[in-house]
This record gives structure tokens, sequence and C-alpha cells, in this order.
């Protein structure tokens, strides 16, 4: 499996397809795995993509000491110059919609388009997420299993009438998160990353052409964070998903791939 030393960790990716390329980046705790065969395979019908884990999750390791988004963002292009992409298209999913916002304002001549979805621009502009939903992640993860962590999160990242529904990808979903569970040192890496990311002021110096994705029935990023990083980066386009909580790439798939390969067009 690829894996490559990028910066003090060893970083694994995966790419599908050939074209110009796409790079993927994940959100909190978030590994892989989770973006779904099916769904990377039918992007790659269009693009070269390229999925990683960040540090910490998934098969890639950490250096045991905390960071910010913009180390996350350091990690990212120090993979792209051992794949030798001076240029991509970024999406970015919640916190990678965070790193993927400060990669584009730190080095704008490697990006082509910016797509950012289930985000925020930063803590000064945040519009929180319900009592319920901290409640949910503030508990003691080392007091719960990994199927009682697994199951919470999917509570927040998916709407109730889509798990109904889709008991097989519950299932699958708890497997996949219980087997590369994020350590909870790691967690608390991640969350301080969050919290200490702010880039709403400087979004106006974005000059790349964006498009910005959000579910409006996301209980995690409220969907007024995403009309804000519309409003906040000149010329944006907006796109509301209205069945989706915060992972409209699995909620509404064909639509979110439709809208993708339009957009990167």
């Amino acid at each position: 499996m690829p894996e490559v030393q990028v910066n003090d960790i060893n970083i694994y990716y995966e790419e599908y397809g050939e074209g110009f390329p796409l790079l993927m980046i994940l959100g909190f705790q978030a590994n892989i795995d989770w973006w779904g065969k099916s769904l990377l395979k039918k992007i790659a019908n269009y693009h070269r993509v390229i999925v990683f884990d960040n540090r910490g999750t998934g098969r890639s390791n950490n250096s045991d000491k905390d960071y910010s988004v913009n180390t996350l963002v350091e990690d990212t292009i120090g993979l792209m110059n051992i794949l030798n992409i001076d240029k991509a298209n970024v999406f970015g999913h919640s916190m990678g919609g965070m790193i993927s916002q400060e990669l584009t304002l730190n080095y704008p001549e490697r990006v082509n388009k910016l797509v950012l979805c289930s985000s925020h621009c930063g803590q000064s502009r945040l519009i929180p997420t319900s009592s319920k939903v901290n409640q949910i992640l503030d508990q003691p993860q080392e007091k719960l299993s990994l199927e009682k962590i697994a199951r919470n999160m999917l509570s927040i990242f998916y709407t109730a009438k889509f798990l109904k529904r889709n008991l097989k990808f519950v299932e699958l979903a708890i497997q996949n998160m219980s087997k590369m569970q994020t350590s909870i040192k790691n967690y608390n890496r991640q969350i301080k990353a969050i919290e200490t990311f702010d880039a709403c002021e400087k979004l106006k110096n974005i000059k790349k052409p964006t498009l910005i994705m959000h579910g409006i029935k996301d209980i995690l990023v409220p969907v007024q964070n995403g009309k804000m990083l519309a409003e906040f980066i000149p010329g944006a386009k907006f796109f509301l998903f209205n069945n989706s909580a915060h992972v409209p790439y699995v909620e509404e798939r064909d639509k979110f791939i439709e809208r993708l390969i339009e957009f990167l067009k």
C-alpha cells in the first residue's frame, strides 16, 4: 500500500483514475475508507483522484505533538511534491475544507479550482452546532465502546431517515470507523486544530473559481456556515443539497458527483 514520508510523519494515500489531479481532503477523525470506493471510482472516470489519511488518522502516523490546520496544509503540500503534482483541483470536506482554505490562501499557485463541502471559515464567525450535538462530541471517548463512538458520529453525520433506510451501510460504516479508530490523543489534537482555525477575514483574497456545497440538514456544521463561505469568497458558487446532513457525497451521491464534475470542467 502506498505510504510516503512527509515532513515528520508517514502519510498513507491512494490514487484512482487519470487526468488532471483532484485532491480530496478528509475531515475530522476520518480515514480513506470513509469516502467509499464506489464514489472514488466514479469520480476517477473524469480525474486523477488522490486521497490520503491526515496525520494521526487511518494508516498515517503522527509525531506525537499538537498541530494546527496549517500543519495539515504543509503535509498536503509535501504529498503533492512527492507525487509531482504542481497544481490540482482541491476538494475539502468539513475539517478538510479548512485545510483547503488555508492551502489556497498560502499556496494559490498550487490550486486550480476549489470546492468546499460542509465546512466553515473559523471561530470568529462560526455558527455553532446545537447543544445536543455538543453533548455527543463532549462525551469522554475513553468511557465509550468503539461501536458506541461510531454510532454517535453517524447520528451527527447523516439524517435519521437515511440511517433508517440504509442499515447495511450503517453496519459497514461502523466496521470501518471501529477498525481504525482515531486515538483519544489525536482526537483531541484535531479538536484543538479546528478550534484555533480562523480564515474568515482572509477569504476575500481567494481568487480561484470556488464552489461551496452544503446539506441543508447538517447539524454538525449548520448550513449558515456554508452560506457565509459563499459570501466571503469572491465569485463563489453555492449549491445546497436538500436531503443531506453533513455528508452529501453519501446521501445524495449521484447529484454530488454531477455537480462536482460539472464545476471542475
